[in-house]
């Protein structure tokens, strides 16, 4: 399962993040770093569990690595050479022995922002495109299943046909709709406060967290959109809107080390 935590810096936007990192000789750096093709066809591809304020990434494209380093979705990026997609590599950074500004997750990002600009020369700028997007509303029947919570902090864990979320609001619900959906996404429900609630349903065959056996599992619950609106009383509809991008001006492969 996949778990998100809630921290501020998940509100800090993509342009905003490139704009204070645009000199690379200021940016927070790794102090180590590794950077090699990846060598036959392992199964995983991600990044994996590192100690605080480490990159552990198996099997990734640059590609991958941007949008995990900006926290942007796939929609969100373009441009650049085809092998950004194609080729993959194994990626370790370990982080100073007393690092200013800390080791939490939003440093990690900051760090291999640099990675990508020293090692693959990453240039990028910002635009924006007219793109799909979704707007959350309440349904006709008003919401359901959303329990006020006394929980400490916010935190959805998924798996990728069930949610679990512990004092969330629609504002950060909006963040975990947009990476399922791969959309920008507007919180227009007009709901406030925290809440727990749960979520289920069947993705596309394919996906993954798709049952496998394709039997009675697969239709247990309802696609993603028609869940969210039988179980939560929430609707996500679609619309063309403005969409802040990244676009790769230029990127070269890295030299081993």
């Amino acid at each position: 399962m996949t778990r998100s935590a809630i921290f501020p810096y998940l509100l800090l936007g993509p342009m905003a993040m490139l704009a204070q990192n645009s000199d690379v000789a200021g940016r927070p750096a790794f102090e180590v770093d590794s950077v090699k093709p990846t060598q036959g066809s392992p199964m995983n591809s991600g990044f994996r569990r590192a100690s605080a304020g480490s990159l552990n990434a198996t099997n990734v494209t640059v590609r991958m690595l941007i949008e995990y380093a900006y926290d942007v979705r796939d929609d969100q990026l373009s441009g650049g050479p085809a092998w950004l997609d194609s080729e993959r590599y194994e990626v370790v950074g370990k982080p100073p022995e007393n690092p200013e500004g800390g080791n939490g997750g939003q440093m990690v990002r900051l760090r291999t922002q640099t990675l990508l600009a020293d090692r693959f020369h990453l240039v990028l700028r910002h635009d924006t495109k007219e793109l799909p997007v979704l707007v959350l509303t309440v349904a006709k029947n008003g919401p359901k299943g959303l329990k006020a919570s006394s929980a400490a902090s916010p935190d959805y864990v998924t798996n990728g046909h069930h949610l679990d979320c512990q004092r969330v609001s629609m504002a950060v619900f909006s963040t975990f709709l947009a990476r399922q959906t791969g959309r920008s996404v507007t919180e227009k429900t007009g709901i406030a406060g925290d809440f727990d609630f749960t979520l289920d349903w069947t993705p596309d065959e394919g996906v993954a967290g798709a049952p496998a056996d394709g039997g009675a599992a697969a239709q247990q619950f309802p696609p993603f959109f028609l869940a969210l609106q039988e179980q939560l009383g929430l609707r996500l509809d679609q619309q063309k809107g403005p969409v802040e991008v990244l676009v790769v001006e230029h990127a070269e492969r890295p030299s081993e080390n």
